[in-house]
């Protein structure tokens, strides 16, 4: 039952465009942001130290490990693929991590930078957390913080963090909302994020379950350093009804309805 729901999943997972053939970005835009990345981009690097020290190939290198893409700098035609399998267990390894937290009582923070794609995905995720026992806390709610921009704030909608003007949500890629975040104690225990809410936590040694589409390099280059990150290679702004079957996946897994120890 349980391998016929991850086959399921990645089934689901590639008809929405979430995973498999990428939808969003071509493969030269990818490689683009991995040079820009390494020479002077510094918000692409989301608040990640040492990234400079990488070559574009080397960091494409590590991207080809995560996400089963070409290594090839040199292929930049048409579009790129993320591998569905890696994608699977790669959710089923950060599912099983924020399970193994909630079940100690562990604090956790959400944020996402790109609300138009992954909010209602972050959503899901941290109610199953907390159901299994896990606490959720909001660090910097309803502060000004004029540190970010002029009447810049951290939004949390369903206890997800976002930046926001009070009126709107912002797509960013970052770190300095979770850095000013951070300002605040105590820190949490792990984090779920994306872009330079996952980059900012990672560099403070926070263990962080991070969301990474294919032009987000930066997380690759954390991984490959071994630090404590679980990575989930998938395109980060579909639809947000496209993401159900991820969601649902982190659920059963969370709940202990899936899995080995379901």
């Amino acid at each position: 039952m349980y391998k016929d729901f991850l086959i399921e999943t990645k089934d689901a997972l590639v008809a929405a465009g979430i995973t498999g053939r990428h939808r969003s970005h071509s493969r030269n835009n990818a490689v683009s942001k991995i040079r820009g990345m390494v020479d002077d981009d510094i918000e692409a690097r989301f608040g990640l130290s040492g990234i400079e020290k990488y070559t574009a190939l080397e960091v494409l290198g590590f991207l080809a490990q995560l996400t089963g893409c070409s290594p090839d700098v040199e292929d930049l035609a048409g579009e790129d693929t993320v591998d569905p399998v890696r994608t699977v267990e790669a959710i089923v390894a950060g599912a099983e991590r924020l399970r193994d937290e909630a079940r100690r009582g562990a604090t956790l923070l959400a944020a996402t930078g790109h609300p138009t794609g992954m909010l209602d995905h972050h959503i899901r995720v941290v109610e199953a957390y907390r159901d299994a026992g896990g606490k959720v806390i909001r660090l910097r709610e309803e502060e000004k913080l004029p540190a970010l921009k002029s009447r810049a704030e951290i939004r949390y909608v369903g206890d997800v963090g976002c930046i926001s003007d009070g009126a709107s949500l912002f797509h960013t890629h970052s770190s300095r909302p979770m850095e000013v975040m951070l300002e605040a104690e105590p820190w949490p225990d792990i984090v779920l994020g994306d872009h330079g809410f996952a980059g900012a936590a990672i560099e403070r040694g926070i263990p962080t379950v991070a969301v990474m589409d294919i032009n987000d390099p930066a997380l690759a280059v954390a991984w490959a350093e071994k630090r404590d990150v679980i990575v989930i290679p998938m395109d980060d702004n579909r639809p947000p009804r496209l993401y159900e079957p991820s969601w649902r996946l982190f659920d059963r897994i969370i709940r202990r309805l899936e899995g080995p120890e379901g």
